[in-house]
């Protein structure tokens, strides 16, 4: 272990070092361990509200947490939860969601998608870009502003968030104000060197990133999919990205390579790398204080 790795950091990890490695459970383990696990921490807010929408696949539940707020309309962040496809679900991301509507002001609104392998891909996507459409179109019904619409997503959650910017351009029905990309899986295909020097024993496992696809694609050969990588999607014309990365992460270099291909498009591109952060640091402020940092780094991204 890096003698450099801040205290926080190697206490965590010696913490959680004899716990099983999640890709050797069931989905069904996996969620149960999740869910023994959830934090149930909220942020002071105007109100939570539940909904369900009639979504591309039956019954989509979203969650809208209204900051205290004096702006009319809101601002909102259509938020997509990580958790490889396969676990973690709406609620399990209440602190975040919370945290992330008090911190920068705006509305957030959380999609519980579906998960694999009860439903793999595109079901997941197919509900990402419905719900965001949705936001769009009742905007001013839900006192939000249409002109500032934007998506957010960690990990596989950021897959979702850069899909649905992606396809903002593609499709021409709704725009997106901005795209905030935590952690990122943004290439389910290629080889990175985060993934083999960081692949096992800094929390996320490379490992558990092939169950999660293993179980979330229908063959290899959509690892290539714009639909599911969105490092092979047109990204020309997309909204302004602000991307997240953790040294610690295999997921590092493909988020950091994907903000490098949305500049060499065009796209304004904010990026910062947490130096001594593992995965999702941003998620346990109770422990990592440079989480903080995060959501007042979006703050100010989300009002330039």
């Amino acid at each position: 272990m890096n003698n450099q790795m801040p205290a926080a950091t190697k206490q965590f990890l010696a913490d959680i070092a004899g716990f099983p490695s999640l890709h050797t459970m069931s989905p069904e383990e996996i969620r149960q361990v999740v869910i023994a696990n959830a934090i149930s921490d909220n942020f002071d807010l105007a109100a939570i509200e539940d909904m369900e929408l009639d979504g591309p696949h039956g019954a989509l539940p979203i969650r809208i947490y209204r900051p205290r707020t004096e702006q009319q309309p809101l601002p909102v962040i259509v938020f997509f939860h990580g958790g490889g496809f396969v676990f973690n679900r709406m609620a399990h991301y209440d602190p975040m969601s919370s945290k992330l509507a008090a911190e920068t002001g705006h509305a957030v609104v959380s999609v519980d998608y579906r998960l694999a392998p009860e439903h793999k891909f595109p079901v997941p996507v197919d509900e990402a870009i419905f719900a965001t459409q949705w936001v769009y179109d009742n905007a001013a019904a839900l006192g939000f502003d249409p002109s500032r619409v934007s998506v957010a997503g960690e990990s596989v959650g950021g897959t979702l968030a850069a899909i649905v910017a992606q396809q903002a351009v593609q499709r021409g029905r709704f725009k997106i104000a901005h795209q905030i990309l935590l952690s990122p899986v943004t290439d389910w295909a290629g080889d990175y060197e985060s993934k083999r020097t960081y692949a096992a024993g800094y929390f996320l496992e490379t490992a558990l990133l092939e169950y999660c696809v293993g179980h979330y694609l229908n063959s290899d050969a959509e690892r290539t999919n714009s639909l599911a990588s969105p490092m092979y999607g047109q990204v020309k014309g997309a909204a302004p990205a602000l991307i997240v990365t953790a040294e610690y992460d295999p997921l590092r270099d493909e988020g950091e390579q994907y903000g490098r291909k949305l500049a060499d498009c065009g796209v304004q591109v904010v990026m910062k790398r947490y130096a001594g952060m593992i995965h999702t640091f941003y998620a346990m402020t109770d422990v990592f204080e440079e989480g903080h940092d995060v959501y007042a780094l979006i703050n100010e991204e989300l009002w330039k």
